[in-house]
């Protein structure tokens, strides 16, 4: 018999996801992860289409702390001087009106709690080392222990453990290939009161990729740059701040907690996502570059639906189907196809100008390109969505990858 029914490896917001609303339906799950609670990541800037997975995993965000509501986004592009806003609220009826800039180490650390309340065994600070498979199950093997398991999920983000095992790990080059970033806190007061009072993601275009802005809350802010140079540099984050007028206005004064923080190899595809008795979620299948602040997000919702495809499986003991997670990495590739889509015409830069900064944007599809941005691109009335689709010069498909059988 297996000690456990699934086995996660990853305690992230994919991992813990996953993990939870499996153990929800009665499997019994243990979650593996490397690191201690709480601990430093990037990629604070959620879309409203977290709302309804968070509601799943019982976690409420409020105002005040370091969790702040976020309206919507602002694009910058500092070549041409042109400005665009998008408020959450403007999007198609049944999109999130609003989403959350979040401290990752203190959300990270409140989802995989919400885990081990629902049942999950969490053993942090855990590093797995080896996996192996039989027709019975999955054995993982850390420095501290041995376990068993009807099934694996590898949650386990950049490290990507099952793409690196199985070598299938593409990198995607049309789009940045690695950032720099670091916090800020002691924001003045007045731009504290700026930033805070909607909360927006700002997004900087520049000659070789873009800049954000993520206000935390508590007056601490979130600034990185993401580049399609190779060789990123700390330096270069600096460089950019001073060259950009949105950027050293609202940093001016402000004082940087620690030293840049860099990250190469940037944007892949794990081009076999997954197999008999085991699938991958969240970055582990894909990672984008996140300027849609697709990552967080995209990586909750994939968990979401992967958990629900594997704990019917495991009521019905079918979770060692080659084939169980094909119909799941159809519908996530067909929500990263979107998002690639417009990334690409970000970097191609002659499509910026019609698709986002355009002042005569049809009101339809001004709000079709609002709702894509809040993440919700599982739906067949959105006129935006269905122009850009149907454009095979701009469209960056991504492909579903279903398991051989």
């Amino acid at each position: 018999m297996s000690d456990y029914d699934v086995i996660v490896i990853g305690a992230g917001p994919s991992g813990s996801t996953v993990a939870h609303l499996v153990a929800q339906r009665g499997a019994r799950v243990l979650m593996l992860d490397a690191d201690p609670f709480p601990r430093f990541r990037i990629g604070e800037s959620l879309l409203p289409s977290d709302l309804h997975v968070l509601e799943r995993l019982g976690v409420t965000l409020a105002p005040g702390g370091r969790h702040l509501r976020k309206a919507g986004a602002e694009f910058f592009d500092e070549l041409t001087g042109e400005y665009a806003e998008y408020p959450f609220a403007d999007a198609l009826e049944g999109t999130g009106d609003h989403a959350w800039q979040v401290d990752r180490a203190g959300f990270d650390q409140a989802l995989a709690e919400a885990a081990v309340a629902a049942g999950v065994t969490l053993h942090s600070e855990e590093a797995v080392t080896e996996v192996a498979f039989d027709e019975a199950g999955v054995t993982a093997r850390s420095a501290r222990g041995t376990y068993r398991a009807r099934y694996l999920v590898d949650a386990s983000g950049q490290g990507a453990l099952m793409a690196r095992r199985e070598g299938t790990r593409r990198r995607i080059t049309e789009f940045g290939t690695g950032a720099v970033f670091a916090h800020y806190e002691d924001l003045r007061p007045a731009v504290v009161e700026e930033l805070e009072a909607d909360g927006n993601i700002k997004v900087v275009f520049v000659e070789d990729g873009w800049c954000w802005a993520i206000p935390l809350g508590e007056g601490r802010l979130s600034v990185g740059h993401v580049t399609r140079r190779p060789g990123v540099q700390d330096g270069w984050l600096d460089a950019q701040i001073a060259g950009s007028d949105v950027l050293r206005r609202i940093t001016d004064g402000a004082r940087r907690e620690r030293e840049p923080r860099r990250l190469g190899s940037f944007s892949f595809v794990n081009e076999r996502p997954h197999g008999a008795r085991w699938s991958c979620v969240g970055d582990a299948a894909c990672f984008l570059d996140p300027v849609f602040s697709s990552g967080v997000s995209f990586g909750m919702m994939s968990a979401c639906h992967a958990a629900d495809t594997l704990a019917d499986a495991l009521e019905a003991g079918r979770e060692g189907e080659p084939g169980l997670m094909d119909a799941h990495a159809a519908h996530m590739a067909h929500g990263y196809s979107v998002f690639a889509t417009l990334i690409r015409a970000l970097y191609q830069r002659r499509l910026l100008p019609g698709l986002f900064f355009t002042k005569d944007q049809d009101p339809q599809l001004r709000r079709g390109l609002t709702t894509v941005l809040a993440g919700d691109v599982w739906r067949d009335d959105n006129p935006f969505q269905e122009r850009l689709w149907a454009s095979r010069r701009r469209r960056f498909e991504l492909a579903p990858h279903v398991a051989a059988a």
